[in-house]
Formats: C-alpha cells, sequence, structure tokens
C-alpha cells in the first residue's frame, strides 16, 4: 500500500511581495486557502507546511497552528533541506511539492497527478504549470516526486538554485529520471490562465475575480475557469 503526503513550502520573506501568505482573498489568509483546499484531497496521508526558520515566520507558524496543520521549519535557500526536514521519520513513498503561492490548487487536479504517477510508475510527474505536454491551467496542480529520489537529490552536489527549487535538477535533466507531464482533460485544458499570486497585482486580480463570482475554497476547477472566462468576456 502506497503513502503519499503533501509539503506546503511558504515563507513569509518574499521580495515580490512581503508577507503575501497572510494576506486576505475573499475574507481568508492565501495560506488558509491553500491549505484548506489541499486537506480536501482524497488521495493524501499527511499535509504538512514547511516554512523557514526565520523571526519573520513566527507569524507564519502560529497561523498553521490556529488552522491546525502540521508545520516543520528548515532553511530560508535550502528548500530541499526544508522538504527533508519536513519528511524525516515518515515512511511515505511519495511526496507532493504544492507552494503556498497557488491559492486555487484544486484537490481534484492534485488526486490526478498522484493517480498518474503511480500508474505511469514514474519517478516525477507534474501538472502544476503548462510545460511540455503539460496543459492545465497555471496554479490548479502540483508536482510528485518519489521519496526515494527526494532522498538522492538531498545528497548530491547541486547548486544552490537547484536545492531552492526542490526538482529543478529533474526539470533541467542534470539529473536523469522517469518523468510524466500529465496532459488536461478537454475542460481543464486552459493553459493560457493563470492563477498564481507573484506580485500584489496578481492578488487585486484574484480578489476581483473572488468577489464578483462568489468562488469559495470549495469552488472546483471548472466553475474557476468559467468564472476567469466570464471575467476576460465582460471587458
Amino acid at each position: 500500500m502506497t503513502r503519499t503526503i503533501a509539503v506546503i513550502q511558504a515563507r513569509l520573506g518574499s521580495q515580490r511581495f512581503p508577507e503575501k501568505m497572510l494576506a486576505e482573498l475573499g475574507g481568508h489568509s492565501l495560506l488558509e486557502w491553500v491549505v484548506r483546499r489541499v486537506q480536501r484531497s482524497k488521495l493524501l496521508d499527511r499535509v504538512v507546511v514547511a516554512t523557514t526558520q526565520e523571526p519573520l515566520d513566527d507569524r507564519l507558524v502560529a497561523k498553521c497552528k490556529q488552522l491546525g496543520v502540521e508545520v516543520r521549519r528548515g532553511s530560508t535557500n535550502d528548500v530541499l533541506g526544508r522538504f527533508m526536514s519536513a519528511i524525516e521519520g515518515d515512511t511515505a513513498d511519495a511526496v507532493v511539492r504544492v507552494c503556498a503561492d497557488n491559492p486555487f490548487v484544486d484537490p481534484g487536479c492534485i488526486d490526478q497527478v498522484v493517480r498518474e504517477f503511480h500508474s505511469a510508475g514514474v519517478e516525477y510527474a507534474f501538472n502544476h504549470r503548462p510545460y511540455d505536454n503539460c496543459n492545465y491551467a497555471d496554479g490548479f496542480g502540483a508536482e510528485v516526486i518519489s521519496a526515494g529520489l527526494l532522498r538522492r537529490l538531498a545528497t548530491m552536489n547541486l547548486t544552490p538554485q537547484q536545492r531552492e527549487h526542490v526538482t529543478l535538477a529533474i526539470v533541467d535533466e542534470s539529473v536523469p529520471a522517469k518523468s510524466l507531464a500529465c496532459t488536461a482533460p478537454p475542460q481543464l485544458a486552459y493553459p493560457h490562465l493563470r492563477f498564481d499570486v507573484d506580485e500584489r497585482a496578481d492578488l487585486v486580480r484574484l480578489c476581483q475575480l473572488v468577489d464578483r463570482y462568489q468562488l469559495t475554497m470549495k469552488s472546483g476547477a471548472m466553475s474557476i475557469i468559467e468564472a476567469s472566462t466570464r471575467q476576460s468576456n465582460s471587458r
């Protein structure tokens, strides 16, 4: 029997948008949107937030405790090392990596990439960005890496950038791995849509979408796509 855990990487020290994880979207923090939506996945055995040891992130840790989600702390820049701290002692076969700047991350899309990861027998699978054969909207999905490969990466002589971006050494093919870019079903194949929050302007746009079309933390990917399409057509 397989065991799959999700690690949500989050911190408050973003340079482009400081403290964005505690910024509000529809009356809830971005962190709560991500945590609650990931927790609704049916194929995850554990969800943990991985943040830094920076004093600034004490507030994020307090928010995690308020939300009742497990939190682990580690290096600021060595995010791969932070992931290793998060999975230490866990017998998981697979690790789902979720970036906390994706408030619309969809539990159904997470479950789908987990299913395809296991059924294809690969070491790495993703449906979180429009790259290669993946044509999902940016911000709904996630990436899955085998726990064995993740642990091997942690022992390798990777560049600081590769350790910061966790799976970059696989994506740039520095480390060979059997990989799968998941293809979206037709109703979710909107690779031109982007729902991540990188800058303040991104949050403003998503706030308008949430408020105008009454989206909630339980809204599915289809509802969000429909709302985004209607918003674009009304301009």
